[in-house]
């Protein structure tokens, strides 16, 4: 879907000042309570014999400072399992005697059981405790997955300027492609992606929105899945995003940041947390004592003049101001050792107003520099007709969004084997685009006589959107030998209301209007031989107001079996069904589909995983404004296969290549639905066909205890082309989806220094999407984007913890164009 010129932002920076309470560890081990758990089981063994070491304690500590120590001791044959565990990093450390003291950080997976063997040295062979480097890479893992957390986000300055962006977190991912509308598109897709908190599929937000729906500092660990889906995953397909909030700590804390910078920025942000109420377990070796109550509470405020990519390189602050609030709120409650019970509340309001056409540089001339209708116009030729641009005009168009979602869940432990999640949740988003523009043009009764030809005010909307949308899921997950199953099921109740009211600022405006879909249009006119819509009498704009109803539901069920210590398979079914019915004549849609998943992992070598996986998708449509046009859109069908090699060395680096190839049908997209406009009014369409394909490469430095070199580095190499018809019945010519773009590269470098002072430069280059070609003649744009901090780091000023960061956006001031 076509956009008009848009470009990168202007150089913007800030100082950003933050205080944290003293009882307070680093917020890099923020913690986090989840409801997606797995197990451990450790084997135990003389490094000399080789044989079994019974009656040895191997004691757990959280590192996300939740729960108090565990303590456990292996059975004759030198083995212990641990009950479920939040998947996250747990320090484990081995005492037995006549051995050396083995310490080592290890990395539970969600619904998996992995083993662990330690191998310890008598002391005779040395003293002291050997501190053993955690594996980096999971190889009892099958999906194709990056893991990220806090202290990645804190090190790489990849929402520099806008500490709220989850979109431009999700950047030091390979194979994610930014838009200029604070979109990511995964792997060639549009955006279609599927966001779980503690194990559950948050209901879905709107597609169009400005503001975020959930701040990254609210998240302890992004699990960022691509590809090799397991059953229980679904909904949207593009990408799974795995979220583990955090929650509050056994040692409560108060961290409060303020941060202003250039373009009238504002950041701020109040974060505290803590456990009360009775004891639910003893001390552990350091005192600690968790209680049954915990909570962690965060609220932020982002300010700017420079929201969005702006129609033009140079004067980026006209008419481009956003305030955007979220307020979170993550509670838990041990109502005993196999009961406990979360509340998570989300609210995310925010106001953007819709960036006006200023006038783009006289090389732009050949193609219209912003001016008239879809800024088609030459400087020149607006300036013979008397036509001003936007910004002179006073146009002054917002958009106004809000989701706010709750999640209620109770997990059980009926046994040391058998786990129940049940969850529920409740999701409400609203969009709004609206206008105060200049009385003029914000008549609703129109006629061709009164129109202008041509302006570059094209419309004037009123545009109202809301969804409702209440959830259900439950899961049991049982452990049986090699075997961890899970079954599960959700249903997700939908329904919306939207209203459409575009009064159209020139007879050009008209004419798109009624090309676009005549019921949108005021009625009563004729069609002339040049396709133009005349209204010979005042008529008024109507109001489109459009009704839906349906339901998402999914059940699955899945075996991840541990085959052998080198060998993984997971395999299962899912199966999705999909209903939605609307008052505009168009035909229901009620679609159901079985889907087989097989994922597998194998050492190849020591610390060296080769993956082979294929999965049947089923994406249901988003929740994307305006999708009015032609026949109902359905659920696209996707077939995915994937191969990928992962590599750990040197103790602290790991290097991965991925191969994907997808076959859509009813491929999903979502673009403007009047072309040309800035008005922000999207529609979703169904492209027929389409495959994807792609190359992946990605390399990660993980400094060790945060001191010294650290960095990232993702390429990825692909290409997005649709074929057949479209949901409107016409032939698709484009050779390239809109967000295609065949090279994506991210990376990153740091340097961290004992006493917790910091520097870090990101890096994002795009060699150009499909939609930022001027013409069939011209090439496409690449973009390029480096960002820079600095930081002092937390430093202890009696009872608190004080520091002073400085960060860059853009830091070379490229701006490049995004689209055309």
């Amino acid at each position: 879907m076509s956009h008009r010129f848009t470009a990168l932002p202007a150089v913007r920076s800030f100082v950003l000042f933050s205080s944290a309470g003293a009882a307070l560890a680093s917020v890099g081990v923020s913690p986090v309570r989840a409801d997606v758990v797995g197990r451990v089981k450790f084997h135990v063994l003389s490094a000399a014999t080789q044989k079994p070491v019974p009656g040895a304690k191997i004691t757990l500590e959280d590192s996300a400072n939740v729960n108090p120590n565990l303590v456990l001791t292996t059975d004759a044959n030198g083995e212990v399992t641990t009950p479920p565990l939040e998947n996250r990093v747990w320090v484990a450390t081995t005492d037995a005697d006549s051995f050396q003291v083995d310490a080592r950080r290890v990395t539970v997976q969600a619904d998996v059981t992995s083993e662990v063997t330690i191998r310890l040295g008598a002391i005779a062979q040395g003293s002291g405790t050997v501190i053993v480097t955690r594996p980096l890479v999971r190889t009892g893992q099958t999906s194709s997955s990056t893991v990220r957390d806090q202290s990645f986000y804190q090190k790489f300055p990849l929402a520099a300027g806008n500490p709220q962006s989850l979109t431009k977190a999700l950047r030091s991912n390979p194979g994610f492609v930014e838009d200029s509308v604070n979109q990511a598109h995964p792997r060639g897709e549009h955006a279609s992606t599927s966001v779980y908190i503690n194990g559950f599929l948050l209901p879905g937000a709107l597609q169009g929105r400005a503001g975020q729906f959930l701040s990254p500092e609210t998240i302890q660990t992004f699990d960022v899945q691509t590809g090799a889906y397991a059953p229980e995953y679904g909904g949207e397909t593009a990408a799974i995003l795995n979220l583990s909030l955090r929650s509050g700590t056994i040692d409560p804390f108060i961290d409060a940041r303020l941060g202003g910078g250039g373009f009238g920025t504002f950041t701020g942000s109040l974060t505290f947390g803590g456990q009360a109420g009775a004891a639910a377990g003893g001390a552990d070796v350091h005192g600690d004592i968790a209680k049954k109550f915990g909570y962690l509470v965060n609220l932020s405020q982002y300010n700017t003049d420079n929201a969005l990519e702006a129609p033009q390189p140079g004067n980026q602050s006209a008419h481009n101001a956003q305030q955007s609030t979220t307020a979170f709120g993550n509670f838990s409650y041990a109502a005993g050792p196999s009961d406990q019970f979360n509340l998570v509340i989300n609210t995310a309001p925010a106001r953007t107003e819709v960036a006006n056409r200023t006038g783009l540089p006289d090389e732009y001339a050949p193609f219209g520099q912003g001016f008239g209708y879809a800024g088609a116009l030459s400087a020149e030729e607006a300036q013979t007709r008397g036509i001003a641009s936007q910004e002179a005009l006073r146009q002054d168009i917002y958009q106004r969004d809000n989701n706010t979602f709750t999640a209620f869940q109770y997990r059980k432990q009926f046994s040391p084997s058998l786990t129940g999640l049940f969850s529920l949740g409740y999701s409400n988003s609203k969009l709004d685009i609206l206008n105060d523009n200049p009385e003029a043009f914000r008549n609703a009764t129109v006629s061709s006589a009164t129109l202008a030809e041509d302006s570059s005010l094209e419309f004037s909307p009123t545009i109202k959107r809301e969804y409702d949308q209440t959830e259900f899921s439950a899961s049991l997950t049982a452990v049986r030998s090699r075997h961890t199953f899970k079954f599960g099921g959700l249903y997700s109740d939908q329904s919306g209301d939207e209203s459409y009211q575009l009064i159209p600022g020139s007879q050009a405006a008209l004419n798109a209007l009624f090309a676009t879909d005549p019921r949108l249009a005021p009625q009563g006119g004729t069609l002339d031989e040049d396709g133009n819509y005349l209204l010979g009498t005042a008529t008024a704009t109507p109001t489109l107001q459009v009704k839906r109803e349906g339901y998402y539901a999914a059940g699955y069920v899945q075996d991840t079996y541990r085959v052998t210590r080198r060998f993984t398979l997971n395999y299962g079914l899912r199966l999705d069904a999909y209903k939605q019915s609307q008052n505009l004549g168009q035909d229901s849609v009620n679609q159901t589909r079985l889907s087989p998943r097989i994922n597998t992992a194998y050492v190849i070598a020591p610390l060296t995983v080769a993956r082979l996986s294929y999965n049947r998708l089923f994406t249901q449509p988003p929740l994307a404004q305006g999708a009015i046009l032609g026949l109902s859109v359905q659920p696209q069908m996707t077939d995915l296969y994937e191969a990928n090699v992962e590599k750990q060395f040197g103790g602290n680096q790991t290097v991965k290549v991925a191969y994907y190839q997808k076959e859509d049908r009813n491929q999903l997209d979502t673009g403007i639905l009047i072309e040309g406009t800035q008005i922000g009014a999207y529609t979703s369409i169904s492209l027929g066909k389409a495959t994807i394909k792609g190359f992946e490469f990605s390399y990660d430095l993980n400094p060790r205890n945060s001191i010294g070199w650290g960095g990232y580095l993702a390429w990825a190499n692909s290409t997005a082309k649709p074929r057949g018809l479209n949901n409107l019945g016409e032939v698709i010519d484009d050779a390239y989806n809109d967000h295609d773009q065949l090279n994506t590269i991210t990376g990153g470098v740091s340097y961290g220094l004992p006493s917790g002072a910091e520097a870090g430069l990101s890096y994002y280059y795009g060699s150009g999407t499909a939609s930022s070609v001027l013409d069939e003649t011209s090439g496409r744009q690449g973009r390029q984007e480096v960002n820079l901090r600095v930081g002092t780091g937390e430093q202890q000023r009696k009872k608190q913890a004080v520091g002073f960061t400085l960060e860059v956006q853009n830091l070379f001031d490229s701006r490049k164009r995004v689209n055309f």
